[in-house]
């Protein structure tokens, strides 16, 4: 059976999105939810897409707080910090324009967070700023999906897993097709160890939507997972495809870096090193061992050696 999909904006004829989908007949109903599924999340990336195309011209100052949230987002997912301070100011300006915005807050916990475990900002004040935004989210709107997300995504970053695993199946609860969600799920699993339910989380998101903005992320989960597990080649080809997509992706290098140095490839582990110094000045194995979000010492140990392989200090 096969199934066309096509979204056009009815008011200037732009055709915003479009999928074929081929599958087998021998169980309809499965084969309907499942391209629903699918369908709903391939669309939501081009909406937004669509919508900050639309307000791309518009001042800063002109924009409503939904406005500003939009012309944020792209900035806040590229990993490279000049980016991140145009997203974190629309973000703000859309908290100055409506200050119960939930989603503002959502995005500025994650914008927070993400410098946090990239090393660019202080830990503590910076993860508790980050948790507060989060959960005054919630407390605004406790049926966003964001909210929830955000709140899983931090306690993640900080080494708590139930509570991240927690908010995260709360996201998804309220929505099923959130492939960010199920990403993030993903690392909070692999950063507890747990790399089959963490790779389990990714294969949901390739398949609800494979070709969105999250690729770079997806992989680079899928490196840490084959890492913990200690398949460190599979770690090294995940991570490099991460990083040819995303190179400003810290995150990526660090885990690249690590894996090549435990596979022995120290070519490529020497090279990694030398972007993950670029992204991140302050890089260390004691930085590594207070912050990296790893959970389990055996873990981090492994991690440390990879990366005293690559000669970190």
């Amino acid at each position: 059976m096969r199934v066309t999909g096509q979204l056009v904006d009815a008011a200037s004829g732009n055709h915003i999105w479009a999928e074929r989908y081929d599958r087998p007949t021998s169980d309809i109903f499965a084969v309907q939810d499942e391209i629903t599924h699918s369908v709903v999340a391939a669309i939501e990336p081009q909406i937004y897409a669509a919508e900050r195309l639309r307000l791309q011209s518009k001042a800063p100052e002109s924009l409503d707080a939904w406005g500003c949230v939009v012309r944020a987002m792209p900035y806040i997912w590229t990993w490279v910090i000049q980016d991140e301070d145009t997203g974190i100011n629309l973000l703000k300006r859309a908290i100055e324009v409506d200050p119960h915005y939930a989603r503002a807050r959502s995005l500025l916990a994650w914008a927070f967070a993400t410098r946090v475990v990239s090393g660019n900002l202080e830990f503590a004040p910076s993860i508790s700023n980050a948790l507060t935004l989060a959960q005054r989210a919630i407390d605004l709107d406790p049926d966003d999906a964001w909210a929830h997300f955000a709140a899983g995504y931090v306690f993640a970053m900080s080494r708590r897993l139930g509570p991240a695993v927690e908010e995260l199946n709360e996201a998804l609860q309220r929505n099923p097709n959130f492939v960010f969600a199920h990403i993030i799920l993903g690392v909070a699993y692999g950063y507890a160890g747990l790399a089959d339910d963490g790779l389990r989380q990714l294969e949901i998101a390739r398949r609800l939507s494979p070709l969105d903005q999250t690729q770079a992320a997806n992989l680079s989960v899928e490196g840490l997972c084959h890492l913990v597990a200690g398949r460190y080649a599979e770690a090294v080809s995940a991570e490099r495809r991460a990083v040819q997509m995303r190179p400003n992706f810290g995150t990526a290098w660090r885990t690249l870096t690590a894996a090549a140095g435990l596979a022995g490839d120290l070519e490529i582990a020497r090279q990694g090193l030398v972007e993950c110094k670029r992204l991140q000045p302050n890089f260390s194995i004691d930085w590594v061992e207070k912050y990296h979000p790893l959970i389990r010492a055996e873990d981090r140990s492994r991690y440390i050696e990879g990366l005293r392989s690559a000669g970190l200090e």
